[in-house]
This record gives C-alpha cells, sequence and structure tokens, in this order.
C-alpha cells in the first residue's frame, strides 16, 4: 500500500506551481516578506568589538573570580549594554511579527491571497502563543547548556555535572527542533483551522500523529532530505544574484568610499547608506528565492495533514486539482 507521505511529494509540487503562478508581483513582494520574517532567511544578531576601557571605569566583580566571567563583564561600556538591550528587543518584536505571520502564510497557501494586515489582525494572539510555546522550549534548552558550561565560565573545576547535562543538552536540542518543526508542519494549521492555542493544537494533532505513526515518519526524513536539497538550491540561486548587486554597490558605494581615503562623516555615511541598501536587497532577493521553498514544503505538510485526517483538511480543492493534473499527465503519456 503506497504511503500518503511519498505520494504527497509530488502532488506538492503541482500544488506549489498553481499557487505561484497565480501571484501578482505586489503578492510575490508581500510572500517575501513572510518568507523572510518566517525564517526564509537566516538572520540574527551578534555582537563583537575592541571594548576600549582607558576612559571606562570598571564595576565591582560582585564576588566572582578574577579572570573569569566577572571580569570580562566588569570591562564593558554602558553603551554596549544598551546595544545588547536594543538588538534584543528588536530580536524578540520580530520573532513576535514571525510567529504571527505563520498564520498569514497559510492563509495565503489555503485562500490563494497573501494578506498581511487581515491575518495579522486576526491571528495576533494566535501568534503571541506560539511565540511563548518556542521562547519557553528555547529557554529551557539554553538554561541545560548555561549550566553546563557555567563552571567553565565561572572558573570553576569542570566537574560531573558538566559532563553529563552536555550530552542532555544536546539531546534535548534536537528533541526540540523536531517538536518545533511538527509545530511549523501540522499544529499551526491546525491552530489556524480551529482557532486553538499551541497545546490544544498539539493535543489534536497527536492523536493523529499516534494514528498514522508510519506516514509521520517517512514525512520526517522526507522533509529533512528536501529542506537540505532546498536550502542548498536557495543559497546557489541567492549567491548567483547577489554577484551584480554586491558589483555594483561596491562600485557606487564603496568606491568613493576608498577615494575619500575613508575618513569623513560623508564618506561614512555613504558607505553606511550602502551596506544598509546591501542589508535589504539580500533580504528582499532572499525572501523571494525562499519563498516557492517553503511554499513546497508547507504544501507537502498540509496534503500530508489532510490525507492522513479528513477534517483537518485546509486544501481539498487544491489536492484534487493537483491529482487531476497527474492523472491526465499519465493519461496522456499512456496515450
Amino acid at each position: 500500500m503506497a504511503l500518503h507521505a511519498v505520494d504527497d511529494v509530488t502532488d506538492a509540487l503541482s500544488t506549489t506551481t498553481a499557487f505561484l503562478r497565480k501571484l501578482t508581483p505586489v503578492e510575490w513582494l508581500k510572500l517575501a516578506l513572510v518568507a523572510v520574517l518566517t525564517g526564509g532567511v537566516s538572520s540574527g544578531f551578534s555582537g563583537s568589538g575592541n571594548v576600549n576601557t582607558g576612559d571606562v571605569g570598571t564595576v565591582p566583580d560582585a564576588g566572582l573570580p578574577h579572570g573569569s566571567l566577572g571580569d570580562v563583564l566588569a570591562t564593558v561600556p554602558l553603551w554596549a549594554w544598551a546595544l545588547l538591550g536594543v538588538a534584543l528587543l528588536l530580536g524578540v518584536a520580530f520573532a513576535v511579527i514571525g510567529a504571527a505571520l505563520e498564520f498569514t502564510f497559510v492563509d495565503a497557501l489555503v485562500t490563494g491571497d497573501v494578506e498581511l494586515r487581515a491575518t495579522l489582525a486576526d491571528h495576533w494572539g494566535q501568534g503571541l502563543r506560539l511565540f511563548a510555546f518556542r521562547f519557553l522550549l528555547g529557554t529551557l534548552v539554553l538554561g541545560v547548556f548555561a549550566l553546563a558550561i557555567a563552571p567553565v565560565l565561572l572558573g570553576l573545576p569542570v566537574g560531573a555535572l558538566f559532563l553529563l547535562l552536555l550530552p542532555v543538552g544536546v539531546i534535548l536540542a534536537l528533541c526540540v527542533a523536531v517538536v518545533l518543526g511538527f509545530t511549523r508542519a501540522f499544529v499551526v494549521p491546525i491552530m489556524y483551522r480551529e482557532g486553538v492555542g499551541v497545546l490544544a493544537g498539539w493535543r489534536h494533532f497527536w492523536g493523529v500523529l499516534r494514528a498514522h505513526p508510519k506516514e509521520y515518519g517517512v514525512f520526517f526524513v522526507a522533509n529533512l532530505v528536501l529542506t537540505l536539497v532546498g536550502g542548498v538550491a536557495v543559497a546557489i540561486v541567492l549567491f548567483i544574484a547577489l554577484v551584480p548587486v554586491v558589483l555594483v554597490l561596491g562600485l557606487v558605494f564603496g568606491l568613493p568610499f576608498v577615494l575619500a581615503g575613508a575618513g569623513g562623516a560623508l564618506a561614512w555615511t555613504w558607505l553606511g547608506a550602502g551596506l544598509l541598501l546591501g542589508l535589504l536587497t539580500t533580504l528582499l532577493l532572499g525572501g523571494l528565492v525562499s519563498a516557492p521553498v517553503q511554499a513546497y514544503l508547507r504544501y507537502y505538510a498540509l496534503l500530508l495533514l489532510g490525507d492522513t485526517e479528513t477534517s483537518l483538511d485546509l486544501i481539498p480543492e487544491r489536492r484534487a486539482a493537483a491529482r487531476n493534473d497527474d492523472a491526465d499527465g499519465d493519461g496522456g503519456d499512456a496515450a
């Protein structure tokens, strides 16, 4: 007996093609924005820098050992902490918006229309609950790793706690990654359809998962392979698309900066504008390139969800159309 998780691999391609073909240019841009904010392009905040402590006073080490994390933190100036705080706030804000836009993506796949304001207004509360769920699981993983490496950071002897918690943290991180992946693929559509929270969505999905373990086991493996292949394809296409962008921006913004002697407020402002434009262009191109891959992977999950539980079928017409196209194609080949 054929598995739905296998058949849906090709059905998802037909469904995605039909969906993308009907999008207007404006909807393509909206979908690219949604793809970026829901994880289409990996992004994050990282901090590094040379800290000048010549004019900055130190803070008491609060009893922490010298030469440990306490001494390092004591040399960090106030403006760096302020920048870190702003970065964290922006990260949380984008994470909340991204969680709400998960429902926008599902709505676009179901209805064929990419609506931002309406779907955000309708699913803002569910987005907050999804963010809280992700935050709690992420904090749990980080907490385990923090306990494991705390003795090293504090200059304390490394004991059995480190040796035990480190592998536990790795295993926990892998389990959380699987849970979050299934949450995005299946629980979010259930939340969208039923109007429930994350835990209620998981309770509903858990019954389906237990009834069809083989289907979702095959899905897990197939989705992992498809995600890796799609990620490589996106990276290659994005690299090719960015080559002319880098060359143009380098000539327009980088060359004048070098000719100006890399000095002066105007030169640095011009370079900063070029870097900002380059970042926005990269995000836009990344969204445009990754949106079809994300749509395909999400359609794959929606097709399997509907095949294994008809009451949770969000796209019956699209499934029927894809399979009719496949049947017509097979018939044409046979003829």
